[in-house]
């Protein structure tokens, strides 16, 4: 039976995708945009099942474009790397079109536990066989190649900082200040052998079988230390569980010869958790429509958290949690209330149109945590900079921009006391953030740790 073509989407965007896919790839008799917070859609064109991955929103900038992106799928093909096979790049919106791989991800949801150890093994096996690769492989991705051991540890670092100093618009911003200075202050000098590093490590598809089909996503890639996709993978742990992550890299020294710290593992944990604050806290001043505000917001507050969490752990610091804020509403707190209630009411559409309903429901949810724990938040930040600095500020925005100058002659000696201090303020935000929508587990959630072996 020959599969009919499907009818012409009627949003723009979708449009714009179907109509490039008939005049490049084939026909097409299966078009479905994904509900989530970056656009993707599922197709088959031309009798194959493809995935089309779309851009972030205009406001949102990365160290590693789509056509790098792409052709690192390129080398991954031509070096025998199991990864989607790219087949072309559509201009507007800006998407890259790729084989749709057979096979699913979480190896956490296997029920087997022999065939989650095979996948497991097989996958960090893989990942070796990438950071074989030697770095000239990918000359034609144009990634910056490092030599120092600052290069190496700082290769994906030091570009997303440039893009935050841009993005932020001379926005005081005191925590991502504090990390980039850190980082530079903690450079492994002992680690000078740079290999391809995909940071956003830990994803990947598997069969039924137990054999991984490929790996998936390399949009945070760069040339670096290899001990920063090993610790990466507590970030993707924390949502698609890898199982015990200390074995993992065990498994991973014993095929490379590679030997693997703590503090090391500490360190890249920082720098990719830095990574995600640098590119994405501008978003919470300058936001696209096309962007989901609240799940950036709590990937903000969330990989921040785990950053400075990272840094207290290489440290060897015992972070203290503050009180939980309490109620001083601004007034009205029926507002949220009864906006939530009026978005929820809204009728069912698309898959897409829905997961913008509930976005927005989301968000008026957290403006109503806002009215109703933000005086007494906003009262203990203005104490804590106050505490640190010794002057107290009437705004938040003051005392930002005193924090920040703060920060900017401080020396070491005030890492400890830095670290406390944004410990506390970001616990009040994951708490602002509870059960404001599904990315809102991250506030309850502490990576595993990988331990010296």
């Amino acid at each position: 039976m020959v599969s009919q073509a499907v009818q012409p989407p009627t949003d723009p965007t979708d449009a714009k995708v179907h109509d490039w896919l008939i005049a490049n790839i084939g026909p097409v008799t299966a078009f479905e945009r994904q509900p989530r917070w970056r656009p993707g859609w599922n197709v088959v064109a031309g009798g194959a099942p493809l995935y089309v991955r779309g851009p972030r929103g205009d406001t949102y900038a990365s160290p590693v474009d789509m056509y790098q992106e792409a052709e690192i799928h390129h080398v991954f093909e031509r070096h025998g790397i199991p990864a989607p096979r790219v087949f072309g790049m559509i201009p507007d919106p800006l998407c890259i079109v790729m084989e749709m791989l057979p096979g699913r991800i979480n190896s956490g949801a296997i029920a087997d536990p022999d065939v989650q150890a095979k996948v497991r093994k097989q996958f960090i096996g893989i990942v070796a066989d990438v950071h074989r690769l030697p770095v000239e492989a990918f000359a034609a991705a144009k990634l910056p190649v490092p030599q120092t051991p600052a290069e190496i540890a700082l290769n994906l670092y030091t570009p997303s900082h440039a893009i935050f100093r841009d993005r932020i618009a001379g926005r005081p911003w005191p925590l991502m200040e504090f990390a980039w200075g850190w980082l530079n202050r903690n450079v492994p000098q002992d680690r000078t052998r740079a290999t391809f590093v995909n940071y956003d490590g830990g994803q990947f598809l598997f069969d039924d079988d137990g054999a991984v089909t490929g790996l998936i996503d390399f949009e945070v890639s760069s040339l670096g230390d290899p001990a920063a996709e090993l610790s990466g993978m507590r970030l993707r742990d924390s949502s698609e569980p890898l199982g015990n992550l200390t074995a993992l890299v065990a498994r991973y020294e014993e095929l490379t010869g590679d030997r693997i710290s703590r503090q090391l593992i500490e360190f890249h944990t920082a720098g990719f958790c830095a990574v995600n604050g640098f590119l994405m806290w501008p978003l919470m001043f300058d936001s696209a429509p096309e962007q989901d505000f609240i799940a950036y917001l709590n990937y903000c507050v969330g990989t921040s958290r785990w950053m400075i969490r990272a840094i207290a752990d290489h440290m060897g610091l015992a972070l203290v949690d503050p009180p939980e804020p309490v109620v001083r509403p601004l007034g009205f707190e029926q507002a949220s209330r009864h906006l939530v209630r009026h978005i929820e009411a809204f009728a069912d559409g698309t898959a897409a149109e829905n997961y913008a309903r509930d976005s927005a429901a989301h968000q008026a949810f957290y403006m109503g945590r806002l009215n109703t724990y933000g005086l007494s938040v906003q009262a203990a930040d203005l104490a804590d900079v106050a505490a640190l600095t010794g002057v107290q500020h009437d705004t938040w925005e003051q005392a930002q921009a005193a924090l920040s100058a703060w920060v900017a002659n401080a020396g070491p000696e005030t890492d400890a006391a830095l670290v406390q201090h944004f410990h506390r303020w970001l616990q009040r935000q994951s708490f602002m953030l509870r059960g404001c929508g599904p990315a809102a587990f991250i506030s309850g959630v502490d990576l595993q740790p990988i331990l010296d072996r």
